[in-house]
């Protein structure tokens, strides 16, 4: 057989060209976001055989844009001569899974991404709930051989209270419609959360790489949606994540730092600080470095309606006479450019207000509708909108009350059981009980966690009284806890509490 000089050229270039895997499935950034697309950055003017390639992994709702359109991130670590990878998980499609659904084809992506770089070691940036999706791919899928150190900026580890008040029974209605209550929203409720870390943290496989965490604690100004965030969120958080949630029992902090959710991610911010342990084992300085807390309970400070809306739309609530100061915040699918507030004497009030679009993840396609009021009166209170669009809304109503502290649900049981804590300041003890009703509205989702494997539909069921008591059938609870009351001054009040609670098949709380 006779072969032309531009057929052994072909051959010998193949020869020595690396290994890509599948390369037609490689693309440049940018140029697809369909779920399971791997893009390979630019290669760097030097390519140092020391330095590890990167992968960046996005977080809930986001696709691989969230590194290189508006940020710098991309373009710095090109500078600082490292290759670069970066994935579509199923959350670039719309359609945002579960950490195990993401996890497993996170998994995929790294075999093949680690095939074209020769076999080099990989290091994983990670923001927001893409780092829970990355270790479901290093510890349950096994891929922790491919990879060295897992950078993760303000990941959900112990999830967020944000996504259980997604799936609560007030902002149902506003989460469905603005198609928000996925699979990866579910996936991240603090009960669910507290179990993964049960199945993952004891594993061998979690102390095959090193972990190092950055976390936020910005949610200002009071008209963003991140500090609506932060009144649900207990402890110094970003606004959708908390700390203490971003922080791991093995991992090592690099900062804690004055950023939002949507600020921790960007190059300029955030690149300089963990780049030095990109490529090195050493430890970070842990000086001045806050150490992840577990909040038993959080005050009640707040109160949350929701519901259907087309036309008029109200909502009535109670104001103590120990409230300073009130933020509602009317929360809804459609923009408004007023809300009218009746005040305790009977008068209306149009408030011009300005539409604020959400960007906290759970609740994107949601506005904010913002109104501070000093100095409330005591009595009953009425919000009120009108749209002609079929849309959703929640009110939400922040006091800053000294009663807040005087109230506290907390669990009596590991988590199993919950009461009602008072602690008025009264001479008798059986009025620090007394005139305190507590309703409950429970959703239950039957199964372990992974979506594939639930068996049975969601489950509905109310308790009365001053304590909460859960079955022990394996699954989700998630509580939307309604307290109404009269002060020991003879004022009314009411607040709501969400919580999640997940238990096992044996029956542990968590």
């Amino acid at each position: 057989m006779r072969y032309t000089l531009s057929m052994i050229f072909i051959v010998v270039l193949l020869l020595f060209m690396p290994y890509d895997g599948f390369a037609v499935q490689f693309k440049t950034p940018g140029q697809s976001l369909v779920p399971g697309t791997i893009s390979i950055g630019k290669h760097p003017s030097y390519i140092d055989p020391d330095k590890p390639a990167i992968v960046f992994v996005q977080g809930l709702t986001n696709n691989s844009t969230v590194w290189y359109v508006g940020n710098d991130m991309y373009d710095r670590a090109l500078q600082a001569g490292y290759q670069t990878a970066f994935v579509e998980l199923n959350d670039s499609g719309g359609t945002p899974k579960s950490y195990w659904e993401n996890g497993a084809m996170l998994a995929e992506q790294l075999e093949e991404i680690s095939a074209h770089f020769g076999g080099k070691k990989l290091v994983i940036v990670a923001f927001s709930k893409g780092g829970v999706d990355t270790q479901v791919a290093l510890i349950h899928e096994n891929k922790y051989p491919l990879v060295s150190n897992v950078i993760t900026l303000s990941s959900p580890h112990y999830g967020s209270e944000l996504a259980d008040l997604a799936n609560s029974m007030s902002l149902g209605w506003l989460t469905g419609l603005i198609g928000r209550n996925s699979e990866g929203t579910k996936s991240l409720q603090t009960g669910v959360m507290n179990y993964f870390r049960s199945i993952t943290d004891n594993r061998y496989e979690a102390s095959q790489n090193r972990y190092f965490t950055l976390s936020g604690t910005r949610n200002a100004p009071i008209s963003s949606s991140y500090w609506f965030g932060s009144n649900f969120i207990s402890g110094p958080n970003d606004g959708v994540v908390s700390v203490a949630s971003s922080q791991l029992p093995y991992s090592t902090t690099l900062a804690i730092g004055d950023w939002n959710h949507s600020e921790i991610n960007k190059g300029y911010n955030t690149f300089s600080i963990f780049q030095p342990y990109l490529t090195t084992q050493k430890a970070a300085v842990s000086s001045g470095v806050m150490e992840p807390r577990r909040v038993k309970s959080k005050p009640l400070d707040s109160l949350v309606r929701g519901g259907k809306q087309k036309g008029k739309a109200s909502e009535s609530f109670y104001v103590e006479r120990e409230a300073e100061h009130l933020v509602i915040n009317w929360m809804s699918a459609t923009p408004h450019d007023r809300v009218t507030i009746k005040s305790p004497d009977g008068s209306d009030r149009e408030y011009r207000v300005t539409a604020v679009e959400d960007h906290t993840l759970f609740f994107e396609g949601a506005y904010h509708h913002t109104i501070d009021i000093s100095e409330p009166a005591a009595g009953k209170w009425t919000a009120e909108t009108v749209t002609d669009e079929e849309s959703a809304y929640a009110l939400m109503v922040t006091f800053d009350s000294s009663l807040n502290e005087q109230l506290v649900l907390e669990d009596v049981d590991n988590k199993k059981n919950w009461m009602l804590n008072t602690n008025f300041e009264v001479r008798s003890k059986a009025k620090r009980h007394a005139d305190i009703d507590m309703s409950t509205e429970i959703s239950f989702t039957p199964g372990d966690g992974r979506e594939d494997q639930r068996q049975g539909q969601q489950r509905n069921f109310k308790q009365s009284g001053k304590a909460v008591n859960l079955p022990s059938e394996e699954g989700t609870y998630h509580m939307t806890v309604e307290v109404e009351g009269t002060t020991p001054s003879g004022q009314k009040f009411q607040r709501t509490v969400v919580e999640t609670i997940f238990i096992d098949d044996e029956g542990m709380a968590y």
